[in-house]
């Protein structure tokens, strides 16, 4: 957890981390004036679940960002070719919502590429759409979406889907 040594006179060529265990707990006791364990520090996970979010609408990136920042890592790309750039990268997301109907590289686009490679076929995917035939076009889709919700969708719904997709 910590990579700066700390070197003292009275410091012995003990274990390092039983050495820094010392300063340890009173870091941890003088932060925010609670006391944490170092067993709590250590389970406590590191990273978040990532989901990619891929939309043209300003205002429903600022929504889903609103609902989702606080228990994921959010990547917002704005079309279907910044998410492609963004996974050639070699970035892995635990889960990709996008839109449907974007300019240049639509959602349906972007989607069938990533299921027919062997990477991305296993992500799960949430299609998000303003459109009213939704059910009738993810039906005709010929590979799986996993979920779709239409625009405007409720927010308690959107977070229960992603809690059983990644879960």
């Amino acid at each position: 957890m910590f990579t700066d040594r700390i070197v003292s006179s009275t410091m012995t060529t003990e274990d390092p981390e039983t050495a820094n265990s010392h300063y340890l707990d009173k870091l941890l006791s003088w932060s925010s004036g609670k006391k944490y364990s170092k067993e709590y520090m250590e389970s406590k996970p590191d990273h978040k679940k990532s989901i990619l979010i891929v939309d043209d609408e300003l205002s429903i990136l600022k929504l889903l960002s609103f609902i989702l920042a606080s228990d994921y890592d959010l990547i917002i790309k704005k079309s279907g070719i910044e998410a492609i750039a963004w996974l050639e990268e070699g970035n892995d997301p635990d889960l990709i919502i996008s839109d449907l109907m974007m300019p240049y590289f639509d959602g349906s686009t972007l989607i069938r590429n990533l299921k027919l490679s062997g990477f991305y076929r296993n992500t799960p995917v949430i299609l998000l759409s303003g459109a009213e035939d939704l059910a009738d076009k993810v039906k005709q889709m010929p590979f799986k979406i996993d979920s779709y919700l239409e625009k405007p969708f409720n927010p308690a719904v959107l977070k229960s889907q992603i809690a059983q997709l990644i879960a």
